[in-house]
This record gives C-alpha cells, sequence and structure tokens, in this order.
C-alpha cells in the first residue's frame, strides 16, 4: 500500500488501525472540513447492555465549517469524566485493562483545546501500545482526492458505512451475554488481548 492520507479519529475502530498499521506512510488531514456523525469525535465500546457511543462535545454547533486543525473541545459538560467511568465501567473486568489503565486515563484529565490535538495524542499512545512504528506527515494545504500521491481514505471508515468483511473473534468482557462486536475502538480489542492486538489487527480482512 501507497502512503494514505486520511482523517484522524477518537481513539479509532479496528478497521482504521488496520489501514493505519498496513500504510507505510501516514498522512492526516488536519485542513479538511470537521464531518458531522463520523468517528473523529466517537469511539464505540461494549456495555453489558450493547454497544456505547462516546461522543466529544464540540465547540459553536460541532464546527460543520470549520479546518479540522481549528475544531475545539467543548467542556461545558464533563464528558471526560463520563468517558472514564464509562470505560471502567465496561473494561475494568477485562484482562488487560489496569495494564494500560494509567496510560489512558490522562486523556481524561487533561484539557485539549482542539480535537485533533487531542486525537493526534491519542494515536501516539495506542501506536505505542501496539508497538508499531507509523511514519507521520502533516500536510501543508487541503489536497483534492486526484492532487494527493497515494491513497484517499479519508472518510472510507464511518459508522453507518462498516468495512469488515473479517475478523478473527475474541474473548470479549461479556461474552456470556451477546454475541461478538466486530467493529468497536480499538481499546476494546487492546483491553481484552493485550500485546496480541497487533497480530489480530493483522488477520482483519476489508471491504474495499
Amino acid at each position: 500500500m501507497n502512503r494514505m492520507l486520511i482523517e484522524s479519529q477518537y481513539i479509532g475502530t479496528c478497521s482504521y488501525w488496520k489501514l493505519l498499521l498496513n500504510a507505510p506512510e501516514i498522512c492526516f488531514d488536519k485542513h479538511e472540513h470537521y464531518v458531522k456523525r463520523s468517528y473523529r469525535n466517537r469511539a464505540h465500546i461494549l456495555s453489558a447492555n450493547d454497544v456505547l457511543r462516546l461522543s466529544i462535545p464540540l465547540e459553536s454547533g460541532k464546527n460543520q465549517h470549520s479546518a479540522m486543525k481549528d475544531v475545539r473541545i467543548s467542556y461545558k459538560e464533563d464528558w471526560q469524566s463520563l468517558h472514564w467511568q464509562s470505560l471502567i465501567s465496561c473494561y475494568s473486568r477485562s484482562p488487560f485493562f489496569e495494564f494500560y489503565e494509567d496510560r489512558i486515563k490522562p486523556f481524561y484529565i487533561k484539557k485539549y483545546d482542539y480535537l485533533l490535538e487531542f486525537n493526534l495524542d491519542y494515536f501516539n499512545v495506542i501506536s505505542s501500545i501496539l508497538k508499531r512504528n507509523i511514519t507521520v506527515h502533516e500536510l501543508d494545504r487541503y489536497y483534492k482526492s486526484e492532487e494527493f500521491h497515494g491513497n484517499d481514505f479519508r472518510n472510507f471508515i464511518l459508522p453507518r458505512n462498516a468495512r469488515i468483511e473479517y475478523f478473527p473473534e475474541y474473548t470479549q468482557v461479556f461474552n456470556d451475554r451477546m454475541e461478538f462486536k466486530p467493529e468497536l475502538c480499538v481499546l476494546d480489542l487492546i483491553f481484552n488481548t493485550g500485546n496480541q492486538s497487533a497480530t489480530y489487527l493483522d488477520k482483519i480482512v476489508l471491504k474495499f
């Protein structure tokens, strides 16, 4: 796969990380306009009842017309505490939660002004957990798909558009009461499989 142009995501789905780990070079588009109902500020985790959506609130009506680099996070509600308590509730009984807890918790304490900054710092921590070196470059401007020399995967993975064709099942926290859920944020995989996470991601087959 050639170098990849892609949006930043909040934590990132398993299929998103499958793409990232297979690209020799990543270009995050910080000049694109924010897209509503995407994973840019949304992540899905597995609760005792079903899939639970975590959403980062944004200033100015979700900043629909702002470039991603200018999208600001809102703290009018204590979403950080809510998200962290949700992660604890859903994953405290998983095999590897305690092992990674100290690396994830700071994102629910530190106040970030911008969504992109938050997402990219999260990306760096997760790539370190997965023990994969990913080359990342910043672009100087917005590029149309035909202008970019590489593969444009912006908006390829969206909540309404499942891309997983095959995912090797692993034991999830609530597997005694519900069927396997493949397209969650990568933390579900990490908390349940630990240092085997990258191996699982390598085995995913995506629909193109």
